[in-house]
């Protein structure tokens, strides 16, 4: 068995006959899912890095076998981790929603929001099961909207799988801003 060094990064390992049968492995099945395999080339790897003094740190090895006529070649490769930014994402878990039992109290809400001009974007209207879903893209909503929005209707925070549901087997009644045009439609009719 020679180990050689061709870079800062790479080892080669190169196993002849005699090795591959004092250490019982078998070209075909050689493979991290074998574990008599996974223990020796981890042994394998370990003596490597003693012998050339190649520092792995926590990062991945790239390990390829070559079969040659007097045996097997290991090349082992220390990949470099990339320098990424990481960035952290809020992922809200429920989105408020708003259920209506008749369209009566649906308009009178938005009437009385539609007075008090309290900023709703990204809301859409569904009919689902008989009842009206108010469902909000954003998770906070302005506190008075949300007093007003109580008054007429019964809040249900719902998860994104819930809301699916509703999306998927329910009517969509208005895309986008439904209060603000549901508002519009009862001044201007």
């Amino acid at each position: 068995m020679t180990i050689e060094q061709l870079d800062a990064h790479k080892v080669l390992i190169s196993l002849c006959n005699e090795d591959m049968e004092s250490f019982s492995l078998r070209f075909n099945t050689l493979s991290f899912c074998d574990e008599h395999s996974r223990k020796v080339l981890v042994r394998l790897t370990q003596l490597a890095c003693v012998k050339t003094g190649l520092q792995l740190n926590k990062s991945a090895v790239l390990m390829e076998a070559l079969p040659h006529q007097s045996g097997c070649l290991l090349l082992l490769t220390v990949l470099e981790k990339p320098h990424r930014k990481v960035y952290k994402v809020k992922r809200y878990k429920s989105f408020p929603c708003f259920v209506f039992n008749s369209a009566e109290d649906l308009l009178s809400c938005a009437e009385s929001i539609g007075e008090f001009e309290f900023p709703l974007h990204r809301n859409s209207l569904w009919l689902f099961e008989g009842k009206y879903y108010l469902i909000f893209d954003y998770p906070v909503l302005h506190k008075a909207a949300k007093g007003v929005l109580c008054e007429y209707s019964k809040e249900s925070e719902r998860t994104a799988v819930s809301l699916s549901r509703i999306k998927e087997s329910g009517k969509l009644l208005y895309k986008d801003r439904a209060v603000e045009g549901i508002y519009k439609a009862i001044t201007c009719g």
